[in-house]
């Protein structure tokens, strides 16, 4: 049987993208539905891997693409080797006479070539612009080499550099060209049916200009733009001196949302207007829209995003990590509304959507009572001051598109809670020793009954069962039990301060005494690391996994992650030690083993001099209601990073346990590593389990390239909208003049002069001692690396967040609320912080760095 070398986009297989391309196919899809598209045909695929193959093309690609790296001269000289053997070999006859017949069917008239590639117009990467399209294009020969400068675009450098930052490998690769009759556009441009800034669903965007439309496209000019209301087609905003009519516009605006129904997500198009017809010329997804949470009540809802809210952290989490903490969430919502602890969650709610790999609360009710909303800012402030300021800043615009709250009413569970919460607080100041002992070993007692149990379930379902339902909610039921201590310390803490600031006119001498708190876990964890250090340093050899300490350290510790260890789905500090060995090589070459009992005694003598101070200006009775609070504190101290801890364990528990069932998955061929099972629903595991047909194998591959790719979103949104809207927030404080300086939130006093070590990750840091820590946020995981930073700068975090109260404890300043401050400083350079002001000063852009500065 003869092939096809080439199809009109009338024909049913020019929709199939892998014929097509993504443009040639959507073209297709278009003109099939009816829309007013300009005829054409493609060349396909087939005859671009013919050609290929023909001249012995894909050897060269092969060599080329080999351990090539992001360096811009290496893939210059990569994209202009290929290019070049492209362009100089000829097309087979075959394909030259089939291209001629489908020409001299469009008449003799300039032509539109575009490339169409298979990877391209995805709903995750629109290749806009990566490829070559050559326009005006007269006679059948030019033909010939336009065909052939599309296919060998597909080797341009930015197209390479763009597959490689998108994730998507260059092998299998194909293009295809498009080529209709040009349109002689009096004006034309590109539409979106969403606000690409803004992000509303519910605006259509279009911009225009005289003549074609690649000025527009290009950039080369300032287009006239108009706004418009889709349901009400009400222009918001346009130009003075429009180039389109009413009914032009109107017009280009149904053909978009008919374009963005056909194609069911938002799409960028482009478009011409010639004698008075609009034509569309190109329609792809934008890809640059943040996912909408499905639709979880009537009219407008408000979400924000929870881990940014409550931890701080804006990266995204594994599929199973998201459905134990939404289940364990849910239990504690479901608790203060009906003031029964929570047993089993059976099903997770629709007001706690996961978008974007990351969970996010509805909190239209909130947001619908002003005085409650005002309250939710304040304590958004806490952990993210650019939250508050971007969900202060919406209130204030948007208020009144909300519909008006319904009846309120205290929540059953709050109004039994609180009582037993309040006596709970006041039992723990009045015996802090009691209080503390009893919080650990009934956290213990808890976590060993269900570690009891898990190791009793024999059936993979019930292990699934476990840790889906049963473990959040008795995780949520253990940290109900212990915050009674913890919000004991608050108080005590709480009172002192003011006691102090009464006392002796300011507070600033208790700042010491709060650090190197006893009792706390996660400095227990560094004073044991510091520990396994000095017993290197005493005999003399390098840290291993087996090294005297290391295995007790991981009992007590194990259960810790490097990063992120509220996600289920992420490795433990006992699956791979290689960070402890990193740790432990780094407190060897510090130079500060001795810091955690210097500090202790420092603590120590800030109490005492406190006191003294207090019993010289007041008198030896407050003097003694100091120390005996003093006291109280520091048996409590430590208390406020227990339930992370434990909560913490009970999720490794929960690991270890999914583990397991993911070995039946494994031993049935239908897994490769038990590991995918953290990239995987429930659902899809329990059908499997049963044995119906689903590819676990194939969705755990896509779960875990969407969540790396989710990795790489440096943008989430403070604020999120059912209508599309993404509030993304700027820096907490407002920019000073001065280009050196960099702006954000005090979160530690002091100020260190250092060299800037930007991370990604604690594992694999290879810090010095003295270096700023630059990272987007931080958790427990990165609080070893704390005793040898000189100063520490998120982009994320306020004044409660992680990085804040270990960064006061250890005595190092520390500024967060920095947009993009990843990008902006650079491995290397030297920085003053300023964690009194929140200033952080550029001192030199680069220097040599101490140790790598990778």
């Amino acid at each position: 049987m003869t092939v096809a070398w080439i199809c009109r986009l009338t024909d049913a297989e020019a929709a199939d993208p892998s014929r097509t391309g993504g443009k040639g196919a959507n073209l297709a899809v278009m003109v099939q539905a009816g829309l007013p598209v300009p005829p054409g045909f493609v060349v396909l695929t087939v005859a671009y891997r013919a050609f290929v193959r023909d001249h012995h093309l894909d050897t060269l690609i092969r060599r080329e693409m080999a351990h090539l790296d992001t360096d811009p001269d290496a893939v210059d000289a990569a994209s202009a080797r290929l290019r070049q053997a492209f362009e100089s070999v000829p097309m087979s006859d075959g394909l030259r006479a089939e291209i001629a017949t489908a020409h001299s069917a469009l008449g003799n008239t300039p032509l539109a070539v575009r490339s169409s590639a298979t990877a391209e117009d995805l709903p995750e990467a629109s290749f806009a612009g990566q490829q070559d399209t050559e326009l005006n294009v007269v006679g059948t020969e030019a033909l010939y080499d336009a065909v052939r400068t599309c296919w060998s675009s597909l080797w341009t450098a930015r197209a390479i550099a763009y597959r490689h930052h998108q994730g998507i490998g260059h092998e299998n690769l194909s293009v295809t060209v498009v080529v209709q009759p040009m349109v002689p556009a009096e004006v034309a441009g590109v539409l979106f049916t969403a606000d690409p800034m803004s992000g509303r669903r519910d605006h259509v965007v279009i911009e225009a200009a005289a003549g074609l439309g690649d000025a527009v496209v290009s950039g080369a000019t300032t287009p006239d733009r108009w706004i418009v209301d889709a349901p009400t087609r009400a222009i918001m905003s346009g130009p003075r001196r429009p180039w389109l009519t009413p009914e032009q516009l109107d017009t280009l605006v149904d053909l978009g949302l008919r374009a963005a129904r056909i194609f069911a997500v938002p799409q960028d198009v482009e478009w011409a207007v010639h004698d008075g017809r609009c034509w569309l010329l190109q329609s792809r997804p934008i890809t640059s829209l943040f996912p909408v949470p499905p639709a979880t009540g009537p009219g407008l809802r408000v979400y924000v995003p929870v881990m940014l809210f409550a931890q701080g952290i804006a990266e995204p989490m594994t599929p199973a990590g998201n459905t134990f903490f939404r289940a364990m969430v849910s239990g504690w919502f479901r608790f203060w509304a009906s003031g029964r602890r929570p047993r089993e969650i059976d099903s997770p709610p629709d007001w706690l959507p996961i978008v974007a790999n990351r969970m996010f609360l509805d909190a239209t009710p909130v947001l619908q009572r002003p005085r409650l909303a005002a309250r939710m800012v304040a304590n958004f402030g806490l952990k993210d001051p650019t939250g508050s300021l971007a969900l202060r800043k919406w209130l204030s615009q948007n208020s009144g598109r909300l519909a008006p709250p319904g009846r309120a009413m205290l929540p059953r569970g709050l109004a039994i809670w609180i009582p037993s919460l309040l006596s709970g607080v006041v039992a723990s100041v009045a015996a802090p020793a009691h209080a503390r002992r009893r919080l650990i070993s009934g956290a213990d007692a808890a976590l060993e009954q269900l570690e009891r149990h898990a190791d009793e379930l024999s059936s993979p379902t019930q292990q699934l069962d476990f840790v889906e339902r049963s473990l959040p909610a008795a995780t949520c039921e253990m940290l109900l039990d212990e915050l009674a201590a913890a919000y004991g310390e608050w108080l005590t803490r709480a009172v002192i301060e003011r006691l102090v600031r009464r006392w002796l006119g300011s507070s600033q001498g208790f700042e010491p005494v709060l650090r190197w708190l006893p009792h706390d876990p996660t400095i227990a964890m560094g004073a044991a690391l510091a520990t396994i250090a000095r017993q290197h340093a005493a005999a003399g050899v390098e840290p291993s996994a087996a090294s005297p300490g290391v295995a007790e350290f991981l009992d007590t510790f194990g259960h810790r992650a490097p990063d992120r260890e509220i996600d289920l789905g992420l490795p433990r500090l006992a699956d791979d030690p290689t960070y402890v060995m990193e740790l432990v090589d780094g407190y060897l070459h510090s130079g500060a083993l001795d810091t955690f009992e210097t500090g202790t005694e420092q603590a120590a003598a800030a109490a005492a001099t406190l006191v003294s101070n207090v019993r010289r200006t007041k008198g030896p009775l407050r003097a003694a209601v100091l120390r005996i609070l003093l006291g109280r504190h520091r048996e409590l101290g430590g208390l406020r990073e227990r339930p992370k801890f434990d909560m913490v364990r009970a999720m490794a528990l929960g690991r270890r346990t999914l583990k397991r069932c993911a070995a039946t998955l494994v031993d049935r061929g239908l897994l490769d590593d038990a590991e995918d099972v953290f990239f995987l629903d429930g659902a899809d595991v329990r059908a499997a389990l049963a044995g119906q047909p689903r590819d676990v194998r194939a969705l755990a591959r896509s779960n875990r390239r969407t969540f790396q790719r989710e990795l790489s979103r440096r943008l989430v949104p403070r604020v999120l909208t059912s209508d599309g809207e993404a509030v993304y927030g700027s820096a907490a404080s407002p920019p000073t003049g001065d280009s050196e300086v960099l702006v954000g939130t005090p979160l530690s006093p002091g100020v260190h002069e250092g060299t800037v070590r930007v991370l990604d990750s604690p594992v694999g840091a290879k810090l010095q001692t003295g270096e700023v820590i630059v990272a987007a946020s931080t958790d427990p995981g990165w609080t070893p690396l704390f005793l040898l930073a000189g100063a520490l700068v998120m982009e994320v975090g306020g004044v409660v967040s992680h990085g804040a109260l270990v960064a006061r404890e250890y005595g190092i300043p520390a500024v967060a609320g920095i947009a993009e401050v990843m990008t902006r400083l650079h491995t290397g350079a030297r920085v003053r912080v300023d964690g009194t002001t929140g200033a952080v000063t550029l001192l030199e852009p680069e220097i040599a760095c101490a140790g790598e500065c990778s």
